[in-house]
């Protein structure tokens, strides 16, 4: 039968009873059993199926046992679950509690349900449950915070922030999600302390920066092309990188050691300079600067990380400077400033070397090559702008269409007062020339030592003397005169050429070379001045280019030999002929030889022609006398040029061998000139020529500056009169003389006289008075082409 426990029996088990322990649901399963069994069941024998089942009545049906037994499983069931509760929470207790990272649980309010440790420890409270925020931050912060909870909440989703505290010391790592208890919504929150990590993650940051620094720096060096160029563009990079907030660059001034600021550079791009008050606005900018001296001072970085006395205008807690050595001294100072404490860590600073040696590196370049510009715009000797320099300054003025005159001064006679008193004193009396003109010139005048001795002035157009006055009133007094160098009393002079701009040129080169001309023209003119004279140079350009097209013709073979006859006085009879060299210009036909003689003269194509014109004189002889005619014998002008020669003997036997005759087909006619220059050479020449049996005449005889005593010496055979005399011994009584005793000098010397440039039949009639042998001119025949001269011989 069943045995229903009383009311009394049934509350031995009852929820919260003398067990102490909590309700699990198991107070109720006893009472169960208890109604069951027909009297009180211990809780401790509730799980216990065989206990349980001992303290049933004997006249228990099945079903109750059934019934005890399914109630012992529910209880063992209940009792195992309420352990692993009790285990999880004792893990969740034990893991919040001793958490390094604060936790936290609100309500829908905002107000904290639960708190760890840390977070009571972070908010320096022994508790926060009952608590909101407003208890623990600011109005701003409280607010953003209640957004964050409130979008969490509402959208059921999960956010995760970065937060850093007001001095940027401290960073967090937020988390936020939401709860659901029995469908009550709360949220939950971490806060891991990334302090550590941020540090790591900004250093490393600032690392690569550095690097890329580094990299960016190497290309500034590369295209930087002045001091200016190279520092500001380095302080302008480097004041990018993450964590700067200025960087300048001062520089050192090595006869004080005092540091100015050079450049400088602000993440901002606003103005940085340092202030020289000492007030407390200014002192941290003071102390920045004093750390910048004390790094140029000692050669040594130098650095602060926590500049606490702060800079009122940037709020600047750390700085580092590094000096920049050139050449083994102190240039100046790159200095870096940031806003962060610690910022220049040891890695920044075990860097910073680098980074100063690849500075200082594209410094030492840019001055060294400033060095090198300098060294070659100054002339090492006086210490004034050089050539270059002076080449430069005339093209920048050429470029800006400027006008004015380039004088040329030079110390006359340097040459010899270097000989006379040594390389020493001639350069000592340079210097102090130099020294002169440095003082007096403008600044707006170019001013160069150009050479040894000499040197160029710009003068402006604009200027309010003339060149010529300024060369007469200022040059002149002073730069002639006397000089002491060391012990030596040297008196100097000078003389200047002058060329205008742009008249005379644009290029330095140009009008340099055009006022050396006038220079010269001014000291063979005795003058302290020459100008630059444009027709001379003009002919001087024809002469050139004529002398070009002269040398082709030489390979062309445009020379051709043109004859004029000699007579006998007497009879009238062709007694010789003289070879007259023409230029058969391909385009002007024959140039006259006053063109064109000249200018092989003074270019020695003379040699060369003069062979040519022998060689073709002796063939056209051979032609004649292979024609059956009788030829004469033919006169060869030889110019001093070939005397000079060595192949003169050898060009007169070469061209009697092409006449192949011993009717002395050949004569050679010389000028006074070439008696007088190497008269020995000279006459060695002459008397193998004549052994050859080749007369030899003085052309041109009284115009020169010979000594009558040569003609006691010289092996020569006849004197030719020049055309001057015979033209003007009609009207001149004393040429009259003059040709008369010409012709008794001669015959005393048993020497035959040739008249030249007979024009009139009374100059003919007055010469064989005078009995002069023969004559020449265009009386008798004008110089004629070999065919035509073939013609004449005929008659």
């Amino acid at each position: 039968m069943n045995h229903i426990a009383s009311k009394e029996e049934a509350q031995l088990v009852r929820p919260g009873d003398d067990t102490g322990q909590p309700d699990d649901g198991c107070a109720e399963l006893a009472r169960l059993a208890g109604y069951i069994v027909g009297r009180p069941v211990p809780r401790e024998a509730l799980a216990d199926e065989v206990r349980l089942l001992a303290l049933a009545p004997p006249a228990m049906s099945p079903a109750q046992r059934q019934a005890l037994s399914d109630l012992a499983a529910a209880a063992r069931a209940r009792q195992e679950l309420r352990r692993k509760l009790s285990r999880a929470e004792s893990f969740l207790s034990g893991f919040a509690e001793h958490s390094p990272s604060p936790l936290w649980i609100k309500d829908r309010s905002g107000s904290y349900v639960m708190g760890n440790a840390a977070l009571h420890g972070f908010f320096g409270v022994p508790t926060v449950v009952g608590k909101d925020d407003s208890h623990f931050w600011p109005e701003d912060v409280r607010r953003s915070l209640e957004e964050q909870d409130r979008a969490v909440l509402d959208n059921g989703e999960v956010i995760k922030t970065m937060e850093t505290s007001h001095d940027g010391a401290r960073h967090w790592l937020v988390h936020k999600f939401p709860i659901d208890v029995d469908g009550e919504p709360f949220l939950g929150g971490s806060a891991i302390d990334m302090t550590e990590e941020v540090a790591k993650e900004r250093a490393l940051i600032r690392h690569d920066n550095f690097y890329v620094l580094l990299s960016r720096l190497s290309a500034i060096i590369s295209r930087a092309r002045s001091l200016e160029a190279l520092c500001l563009d380095t302080c302008r990079e480097a004041a990018h990188q993450p964590g700067l907030e200025i960087v300048d660059i001062s520089r050192r001034d090595e006869a004080t050691g005092a540091i100015r600021l050079f450049t400088s550079a602000l993440r901002d791009g606003s103005e940085h300079e340092w202030r020289s008050d000492e007030d407390s606005a200014a002192h941290a900018d003071w102390f920045m600067h004093e750390l910048a001296v004390a790094a140029a001072a000692s050669g040594t970085l130098q650095f602060s990380n926590d500049v606490n006395h702060g800079c009122t205008r940037r709020d600047i807690r750390s700085c580092m400077a590094i000096p920049l050595l050139v050449n083994g001294k102190c240039w100046g100072v790159i200095s870096f400033y940031s806003t962060r404490p610690e910022f220049f860590d040891s890695f920044y600073r075990e860097r910073a070397g680098e980074l100063g040696t690849e500075l200082s590196f594209g410094l030492e370049r840019l001055l060294n090559a400033q060095e090198l510009h300098r060294l070659a715009r100054t002339n090492a000797l006086s210490g004034l702008p050089s050539r270059l320099h002076f080449d430069e300054e005339v093209a920048a003025l050429a470029a800006g269409n400027a006008s004015g005159t380039v004088l040329l001064i030079n110390i006359n006679r340097f040459d010899e007062i270097s000989s006379a008193y040594g390389n020493t004193a001639a350069i000592g009396l340079m210097r102090q020339v130099a020294q002169r003109l440095r003082g007096e010139v403008a600044e707006r005048m170019v001013l160069s030592h150009v050479g040894i001795g000499r040197f160029a002035l710009f003068y402006p157009v604009d200027e309010a003397r003339s060149p010529r006055g300024y060369v007469h009133d200022v040059i002149i007094p002073l730069l002639e005169g006397s000089y002491q160098v060391d012990q030596h009393r040297i008196w100097c002079t000078v003389n200047v050429g002058a060329a205008m701009l742009p008249e005379d040129g644009t290029t330095a080169d140009e009008l340099l070379v055009k006022a050396w001309d006038a220079l010269a023209g001014a000291r063979h003119m005795e003058e302290h001045i020459g100008f630059y004279d444009r027709d001379a140079d003009h002919a001087l350009a024809r002469q050139i280019s004529m002398e070009a097209e002269l040398r082709d013709a030489v390979e062309r073979g445009e020379f051709v030999n043109y004859y004029q006859p000699k007579v006998d006085l007497k009879t009238g009879k062709i007694a010789g002929a003289e070879a007259l060299v023409r230029w058969n210009h391909p385009t002007r036909g024959i140039v006259p030889p006053a063109e064109f003689v000249p200018v092989l003269e003074r270019s020695g194509l003379v040699i060369e022609v003069g062979r040519i014109v022998m060689q073709k004189a002796m063939e056209d002889w051979r032609t004649w006398h292979d024609a059956g005619l009788t030829p004469p014998q033919i006169a060869v002008n030889v110019a001093p040029a070939q005397f000079r020669c060595d192949t003169l003997f050898d060009d007169i036997e070469k061209a009697l061998n092409t006449a192949e005759a011993h009717m002395r087909p050949l004569s050679i006619e010389v000028t006074e000139s070439s008696l007088v220059s190497d008269h020995r050479r000279v006459v060695d020449i002459l008397t193998r020529v004549r052994n050859l049996d080749v007369p030899v005449a003085i052309d041109d005889f009284g115009t020169g500056y010979s000594s009558l005593a040569y003609l006691v010496t010289l092996p020569v055979d006849v004197l030719k009169i020049d055309r001057s005399f015979v033209i003007k011994m009609a009207q001149d009584s004393g040429y009259m003389g003059l040709v008369q005793t010409i012709v008794s000098l001669a015959h005393n010397l048993e020497l035959e006289v040739v008249a030249e440039g007979i024009e009139k039949p009374e100059e003919a009639k007055l010469l064989k008075l005078l009995r002069c042998e023969y004559g020449q001119g265009n009386l008798y025949g004008k110089p004629v082409p070999a065919e035509e001269f073939a013609l004449l011989l005929k008659k």
